[in-house]
């Protein structure tokens, strides 16, 4: 997608009319137009104002080959490391999940067999805690990003 095509793209996404647009880089709207219909290019100082107005890279809006963000070469290594550190995340809470579901399950059998009413208080506390815990690394497991 061509640089022009790209903020036209997005002016309109955001509701802008090109008077708008040209409002916020404090330029013309002759300007814009040109800009739109490939006839000129903004300067560096304007690049990095319409990057920012519309939350892109500059790499973005000036390589051709890109239609998005995610195109760019750092962009998607970066994407992909950080989807891997949400797996491994997310295996973690199921661990802890599992850990402290067994835990849970030991503390009532020790509250089942055990005689003294002080040592049935402190199971029942740590089967309480236990439980608590491994409710929320369930939910931590489930939770959508």
């Amino acid at each position: 997608m061509k640089f022009q095509d790209k903020i036209i793209e997005h002016r309109k996404a955001n509701g802008w009319s090109q008077e708008d647009f040209a409002d916020k880089l404090n330029v013309s709207r002759q300007a814009i137009s040109r800009w739109e219909n490939g006839t000129a290019l903004p300067d560096v100082q304007n690049v990095l104002q319409i990057s920012k107005l519309f939350h892109v890279s500059t790499d973005y809006l000036l390589n051709d080959d890109y239609g998005s963000d995610s195109d760019i070469p750092a962009v998607k290594i970066a994407t992909e490391e950080t989807e891997a550190l949400f797996m491994k995340k997310k295996r973690l809470h199921l661990v802890a999940a599992i850990s402290f579901s067994i835990a849970s399950l030991c503390w009532i059998i020790g509250i089942a067999t055990s005689t003294h009413d002080v040592a049935t208080a402190l199971l029942g506390f740590c089967f309480a805690l236990s439980t608590f815990n491994a409710v929320i690394q369930f939910v931590l497991y489930f939770k959508k990003r």
